[in-house]
This record gives structure tokens, sequence and C-alpha cells, in this order.
């Protein structure tokens, strides 16, 4: 057996923090048990296929076959190395001796179900969408993996949180399980997670053990009660510390590919107008909303992405006298309502007549993809679904985009970004990224304000944690508690 038997009789008692609330189901901190508070609980029982998916990986449960390095490019994970022998075909080859948490050794016919699962998913994974991939195992280490048209971005794809390989014991008709079933240092017992999370060092993990004993997560949706609870000692990490509670408190600061923008309906009036988007643009001041809401702690957007050269923009003294405006945002982000507010009075300024939307974002979803709001403050990484700004910019603001919550259908847009898609080598594709934003800013549909950064708070004892740019790692095998 793979698992010690620490593992499989680890004691789930129950621990009533007292700043954090009360909890079950977690095993009591102890010896070097890393206890964690994260914001969001779990919403699909820890399924990869959709934002539980995350969770995996932050906390080093499952894996996938590439991985982004804090610049964005493709490294190996599970799979060493990989070739491009044809346009529309790739040939990935996976590290020898890496098992599952029930033991089974991972082959290229394991990790071939696993992406044909999840590209012929109901609900297929953003990182797939319109690619068409097939997998196909070649032999035991060697997998080929096609798609339909030639995808230059397809290593970034995989990196995807979405697309962590799991054993076989993990698929369950269109159920899919993690438990026991990830490569990853630590080991998901159950699914039993409403209330926390303990999880149990795999021995067997193919990099090496972790020397951490164990790690209790616990879900804490108030950013307050987890900077209390971290202050207190009854958590050792926590993720996600508004800004007013960064005092006393060791803090790691990470500079997010993450832009809180005002996107703009442009299928409707009164932003179907180019006039109105140019007097709406000039309205908002990022610089403002960078000192003032988020005190100094997030960068003024001069783009869509930080690596950009700075978009400049030729003040016109257009106005949106009379015009009335439905602005919506959510409030799962601690700070956008009070961007949203602010955008608002500046528009106000500028002649605007303002109406605000703030709700939780799993009920305003529906009425944004639907374009029932006239604009929108959001917040959004350009490389977390599909690690590739195009592919973002293909799915945010093209006339076929997923999630095109601007509406704009702009031919010329739409050509910028299909020259980034077409474009190989990483260097000039992010250079025609660049250029497709540029045509994208022109239409005044999306007005980038600031690029957030992450604080993830921390005991003094920890050391080791993954400050991933990309959010997809947080707890690995080099965390320890001292």
């Amino acid at each position: 057996m793979l698992l010690p038997r620490t593992v499989l009789a680890a004691a789930m008692v129950a621990v009533c923090g007292l700043t954090a609330g009360c909890f079950t189901g977690i095993a009591a901190g102890g010896g070097t048990r890393l206890r964690v508070a994260l914001p969001v609980s779990p919403t699909q029982s820890m399924s990869p296929r959709g934002d539980d998916g995350v969770l995996l990986t932050r906390l080093g449960i499952a894996e996938t076959l590439v991985q982004l390095d804090a610049e964005g490019e493709p490294k190996p994970l599970l799979a060493e190395h990989w070739t491009r022998p044809s346009p529309t075909t790739w040939s990935f080859r996976l590290r020898r001796g890496v098992r599952f948490h029930d033991g089974t050794t991972l082959t290229a016919a394991h990790a071939a179900d696993a992406l044909n699962r999840a590209a012929a998913a109901s609900s297929v994974p953003v990182a797939l969408k319109d690619v068409g991939l097939t997998a196909e195992a070649v032999d035991e280490l060697n997998l080929e993996v096609s798609t339909s048209v030639p995808d230059l971005a397809l290593p970034q794809r995989l990196s995807s949180a979405n697309l962590v390989v799991l054993a076989p014991i993990a698929y369950q008709g269109d159920r899919v399980s993690p438990a026991r079933a990830g490569t990853g240092p630590f080991v998901l017992p159950d699914l039993n997670v409403a209330n926390g999370i303990a999880l149990a060092p795999f021995e067997g993990y193919w990099a090496g053990p972790s020397r951490l004993s164990g790690v209790d997560v616990r879900f804490v949706p108030d950013g307050a009660n987890r900077g209390t609870a971290l202050r207190a000692g009854e958590v050792d990490v926590a993720v996600a510390l508004p800004l007013g509670g960064l005092a006393d408190t060791v803090v790691e600061q990470v500079r997010l590919p993450r832009t809180v923008s005002l996107l703009l309906n442009t299928s409707r009036a009164p932003f179907g107008q180019p006039a109105a988007r140019l007097a709406a643009q000039e309205a908002v001041d990022p610089a403002a909303l960078a000192r003032g809401v988020f005190h100094g702690r997030a960068d003024v957007a001069r783009g869509l992405f930080r690596s950009a050269p700075p978009w400049l923009i030729t003040p016109s003294g257009a106005s949106g006298s009379g015009l009335k405006v439905v602005l919506a945002t959510y409030d799962d982000r601690a700070e956008l309502p009070e961007v949203a507010s602010t955008v608002a009075e500046s528009l106000r300024g500028r002649g605007f007549q303002v109406e605000q939307v703030v709700r939780r974002y799993s009920q305003l979803e529906p009425d944004l993809l639907a374009g029932n709001f006239d604009a929108v403050v959001v917040s959004r990484p350009y490389v977390l679904d599909a690690g590739d700004p195009a592919a973002y910019l293909a799915g945010d603001f093209t006339c076929t985009g997923g999630f095109n919550l601007a509406r704009l259908c702009d031919p010329v847009v739409d050509a910028a970004v299909a020259a980034a898609l077409e474009t190989y080598d990483v260097p000039s594709r992010r250079a025609a990224a660049v250029r497709a934003q540029n045509r994208l800013l022109a239409t005044n549909a999306v007005i980038p304000l600031v690029h957030e950064r992450a604080f993830i708070g921390r005991s003094p004892r920890v050391d080791g944690l993954a400050t991933d740019p990309h959010e997809r790692l947080l707890i690995t095998r080099a965390t320890t508690l001292r």
C-alpha cells in the first residue's frame, strides 16, 4: 500500500475557531500540520470540471501535464517534454514512475483518457473550447494529442487546472471524483469537504514526499475573519486578505495577470454608440482608483496586459449628458463594489445617469451573459483558463467568444486576434496579442482600470509557499512549517 497507516487512520475532529467561526470535519492542527484559510468553499465536490479544479492544484492534490512559470512559459510537470510533429499534432513524453494516490502507475493511456473525457464533457473546460482535442496513447509513456485546427498554444492550454490527470477510479460516468486519485504531494481522502478538508501527505510522490504531516483547510468567506484568524494563531496561512487586513501580518504580495476593467455593452444603447463609449472612457480615472479604493496596492492599468506598452489616450471632451446606464458588478471580490461606486460617480460627473446593481457572481452571471446590463465592472485573469493572452482575447472580445460580456463583434479586432492565435513562438505571439489588444482598446468597449495583486498572509513559521501569479499553486512539497 502506498498510503501510510497514519493517512488511513487520520482523526477527523470538530474544531471551532474563536474568530473564524465553527467548522467540522477537520483534523486539529498540530506538529507540522499546516492550517490554511481559503475564501471560497468547493461548489462541485472538488470536481476538476469547474472552479474547484484550482483547489486541486493549489492544495497539491492533483497535477496537469504542463505548468506555467511566472512569465507564462509552459514548463514540464507530468510531461517531461513535448514536440509538434505536425500543425495539428503534439507528442508528449510522460515522466516514468509517477503514481496515483491509489497506487496505480500513470501511463499515457490514463492521460489520454483524462483529456478525452474533459474534451467530451457536457461542459467543456474553457481551455479546450473550440479546439477539437483528441488524445491517444502511443505506448506506455508517449502521448499524442491532436486538434481539429492548428493550435500553437496547446501546451499552455494543458496547464489549465480543469485538465488535471486523475486515476481511472476518479471517472464514474459523468461524475469525476478526485478522492485518492491525484498525483500530487497531498491526498484528498474523501469528498466530505463542505466544512473543510484534511489532507494527508503522499509518501509515494514522484518528486519526493512533503515535510508537512498534513494540511487542514477551512473555508472562511469573510476576509476580515481570515486575517483575524491568522493573527490569532488559528491558521498558518490566509489567502486573499483584504487590503484593510494587512497590518501586523507577514504578507506574500503577488502581482497577478489579472485586470479590473469596465466593460461596455456595445449591442444596445447607450454604448452601442462610439461617442458614448468614448465619454465613459474619458470619465474614469484608473490612477485615482489605484490610490483610493486599493490604497496604492494595485497597479494602474494602461492596457489589458501588465507587460504591454501603455495605451495612450487623447482626450476629446465627449459627454454622456442624459444617457441612462445600468452598471453591475459582484461582491465576491471585496473591492469591486467600491470600484463600481467610484466609476458610477465618475460617469455621473460626465453627465450619465447611473443605476447600480451588486450581487453575488453566481446570481449575476446569467444576466451578464445575456447582455442585460449596460456596463459591468469585472476582474478577469488573462492567462488562467487557457494560459495564453491571445486565447483570452478570443474568448472575451471576438464575435464568437463565449465570455464576450461587451458583446463586441468587430471584424478588425477579430482579424487581429486571429493573427495572434496563428503566431507560434512565445515572444512573437505576445507581441501579436498586444497588437490585437490595441485594436480592441481603440473601440473603447473595454476600459482597463487596475491590475490586481494577491495578498497571502502567513505565520513566520511558514516557508516555501508558492507565490504563483497564475493562482494555480499554493501548497507544494516544498512548503514547510517550522
